[in-house]
């Protein structure tokens, strides 16, 4: 694409990663589409991150230093409010992009520009058992448009696949800083409510989960769950099977914990909201044969229904 075309900052916020770093800024600098900048926000690293990043003679790479470790979405906050971009898309430190990735969001995104909206691609993540997930998943129907309602049933959208305006990012508030999990999920549901949604449909990423323990971290899970419905109750309580749901999820979660008080408060959420399921009903017995048995049933019942009808 030619230079004249809009800039496109890429933030990428990072911790540590001073040996994975250089993969995920190496693929965005060899992107088709040239005409954007690097924004790498140091966040409060102790390796020799700053040593890596000077080391890249682009023009196009910028790096912020911050003092302490904030976390990833202040991180991710400081480099957007940074940036010149019009246009905002986000990396992580240990991902991959191929090359064609911006390019190709750009052309639907420029297919319509008057229109605000968030771009997103599918995401191909590996885990360190070598096991693989393509997000958006199967149960997928509506991945484009005012997704919103579709979003409620669970996030299809990841951090690393998003591109969209600052002034959309601006308008719904940036990223959640007090969110230890499930961040992407809460910025697509707040922004889908204001913006359509395009999808390339295409895997243009790759990501790479190395830290094993934020992937079980069952406490920061459920603390995510617990603000999201905070914030959007009233948008989940419009379709009370989506909520049963997730309700059922939190108390799964709290079985995995050993914490049955509050596995049962759920449980009795759910059926408060939505008493009349078959499937929650059988999923509330299942729940009484241990985790592994319960995951099994769930796993059994998405592949036959995908998700819970809206109604």
């Amino acid at each position: 694409m030619a230079k004249d075309e809009p800039l496109v900052s890429v933030v990428i916020p990072t911790y540590n990663r001073a040996d994975l770093l250089p993969r995920a800024v190496d693929s965005v600098l060899n992107q088709t589409y040239e005409n954007l900048e690097v924004i790498v926000v140091d966040d409060g690293s102790t390796d020799n991150t700053e040593e890596v990043i000077k080391d890249y003679t682009d023009p196009r790479v910028r790096y912020i230093k911050l003092e302490e470790n904030r976390g990833q979405n202040p991180a991710r906050n400081v480099g957007i409010r940074a940036a010149d971009g019009e246009f905002i898309a986000n990396q992580d430190s240990d991902d991959k992009w191929l090359p064609e990735k911006l390019e190709k969001q750009m052309e639907v995104y420029l297919e319509d520009p008057d229109v605000p909206k968030l771009v997103y691609t599918k995401v191909r993540g590996r885990f360190k058992d070598g096991t693989t997930v393509t997000v958006p998943e199967k149960w997928v129907d509506n991945k484009e448009g005012y997704v919103h309602d579709q979003l409620l049933r669970g996030n299809f959208v990841s951090t690393v696949g998003m591109l969209t305006e600052e002034k959309c990012l601006k308008k719904v508030g940036y990223w959640d800083e007090e969110l230890p999990r499930m961040t992407d999920w809460d910025l697509a549901l707040r922004l889908s409510k204001h913006f359509e949604f395009r999808l390339v449909d295409e895997v243009l990423v790759l990501a790479f989960h190395e830290d094993e323990h934020v992937q079980a971290d069952v406490d920061a899970l459920l603390e995510g769950y617990e603000r999201i419905f905070e914030k959007h109750l009233e948008d989940f309580f419009r379709h009370p099977s989506i909520l049963a749901s997730h309700y059922f999820r939190m108390a799964s979660g709290y079985i995995q914990k050993r914490e049955l008080k509050n596995a049962t408060e759920y449980q009795k959420k759910a059926f408060e909201v939505d008493r009349y399921s078959v499937w929650n009903i059988l999923k509330f017995f299942a729940s009484f044969f241990g985790v592994s048995f319960y995951k099994n049933f769930r796993g059994f019942y998405r592949r036959i229904a995908y998700a819970p009808p809206l109604r």
